[in-house]
């Protein structure tokens, strides 16, 4: 099986794991061709290989031949593209031995908004849904050595379409959101600044760095209970998407009742005599305020499902953003654990600032989109507030017609019975329009507030990222 399978290495591969804690995580940059820059210690402890044998190298000098090429193919098309992409990825190291990580790949842009260099951030996958992984990329290989890499693409989308998903960036968000769950469940963070317990003493030759990556860290952890903060609002997000959307198609639906109910309206009031005149203009109301509200609900529906787009962008804003602030974290740790251990040379100095510099860059860059996030979510929150009370109007003009409708009715005696059930019926829609309206209001109120809190507290990430550009332009404003 391996050797008619993608293994330029022609080593055989082992069912032996290549571990890491899931605590650790690692990140390698590349440039645009998916040559090797650089990575972490983790990443070259994991992989097996020494540094040396990395660097220059393709990144697929890792890839396991369980993998389906279809899935790298997605992979590239997305990063090409411009965009992150999120999925599950299993490696095999250098004697052979394998590891499952879920990456996450961040194209990085120069000044004219060319790619540059892709940066990848990896974590140990321990969800459920990681369960279901080894054996869907098993079918998904099986159709690819049969049909070819296209067809295994639309079979990989068919079964995550039949696993309830709208698509695979439907289902890398939500794999996304469960690691980072199962991971902020497993771990216990215990990471302490210098001079508070933390790292020992370092050579005289790399002092002036082990003072500058103190502070960053320092620095850096005070940042991190920010990006917590905002972490923790993410299942409110979610947890309100779900309910906006859930109500839009209610709400939907609703429309479509209000608008038949008025067309039987108007056919029976064409069967009564003179009596129809009444209903024939309660009938005409009836009909004009349903196509108004039909308009103004499927406005909101608009709105609301554009709305539940920026929710989801703004999550997944929201778990890059603490994904990578936990990996320079993780990083600044790592780099001053070697620093107690070792002198680095020059060269490795220059590799060491030029690493934190992309991490810093890449959690500033989404920083400034959550920013962008939020405000364009503050616009479209005010919109559907005003378009719930335009709505309202138009429901509360139905109550009156029903409450009109049931007098006529009862005035007309037996020939009026049909009207009565309508107007009935009406009250019955009126009542529940009307709950979900209050309903909508209420969740629009709280993800307005929601919206502001997450703007305050990045806003005060975004100063303090701009102080710490400032205060060392010798690391974050140098080229490369």
């Amino acid at each position: 099986m391996y050797k008619s399978s993608y293994n330029k290495r022609g080593i055989e591969p082992k069912n032996i794991e290549s571990r890491f804690e899931i605590e650790e995580l690692f990140f390698s940059t590349t440039d645009p061709k998916g040559i090797i820059l650089s990575g972490n210690e983790v990443f070259i402890r994991v992989s097996g290989f020494k540094k040396e044998e990395l660097i220059g190298k393709p990144h697929n000098i890792i890839r396991h031949p369980d993998m389906p090429r279809s899935i790298f193919k997605a992979v590239w098309d997305t990063i090409k593209s411009g965009k992150p992409f999120v999925g599950y990825v299993k490696n095999m190291a250098k004697d052979g031995s394998y590891y499952w990580v879920l990456t996450c790949i961040y194209p990085m842009f120069d000044s004219e908004g060319k790619i540059k260099k892709f940066l990848s951030i990896r974590l140990k996958p321990t969800s459920d849904l990681f369960k279901t992984i080894p054996d869907f990329y098993k079918e998904i290989m099986k159709i690819e050595q049969m049909d070819g890499v296209d067809k295994a693409l639309e079979f990989m989308i068919e079964k995550i379409k039949e696993m309830g998903y709208e698509d695979y960036d439907d289902f890398s968000k939500k794999a996304f959101l469960e690691e980072m769950r199962s991971r902020e469940k497993s771990i216990a963070e215990n990471i302490t600044a210098c001079g508070m317990g933390g790292e020992g003493a370092v050579s005289k030759e790399n002092e002036e760095l082990a003072d500058k990556l103190c502070s960053l860290q320092t620095i850096f952890l005070r940042l991190n209970r920010y990006f917590n903060n905002i972490y923790n609002k993410i299942n409110v997000f979610l947890d309100m998407n779900q309910d906006l959307s859930d109500k839009s198609k209610f709400v939907f639906q609703l429309a479509e009742e209000i608008r038949l109910l008025s067309l039987n309206a108007s056919i029976e009031s064409y069967k009564i005599k003179k009596e129809g005149v009444s209903f024939s203009t309660l009938s005409q109301e009836m009909r004009k305020n349903a196509e108004y509200s039909e308009r103004q609900i499927i406005k909101l529906t608009e709105l609301i499902n554009e709305t539940n787009k920026d929710i989801e962008t703004t999550s997944f804003n929201i778990l890059s953003s603490k994904l990578q602030i936990d990996m320079v974290v993780y990083f600044l740790k790592e780099l001053l654990t070697k620093l107690a251990e070792i002198t680095i040379s020059e060269e490795e100095e220059i590799e060491v600032i030029q690493n934190i510099k992309d991490l810093f860059e890449l959690l500033k860059f989404y920083s400034e989109k959550l920013s962008s996030n939020v405000y364009e979510s503050k616009s479209k929150l005010r919109n559907i507030y005003y378009n719930i009370k335009d709505l309202n109007v138009l429901i509360n003009r139905l109550d009156f017609i029903h409450i009109n409708g049931l007098i006529e009715s009862a005035h007309t005696g037996s020939d009026g019975g049909s009207f009565t059930i309508i107007f009935s019926q009406m009250l019955k829609l009126v009542e529940a329009a009307k709950a979900q309206i209050i309903d909508l209001e209420t969740n629009i109120t709280t993800a307005s507030e929601e919206n502001l809190s997450i703007d305050i507290i990045n806003d005060l990430i975004e100063n303090k990222i701009l102080k710490l550009e400032k205060k060392y332009e010798d690391i974050f404003v140098q080229t490369g």
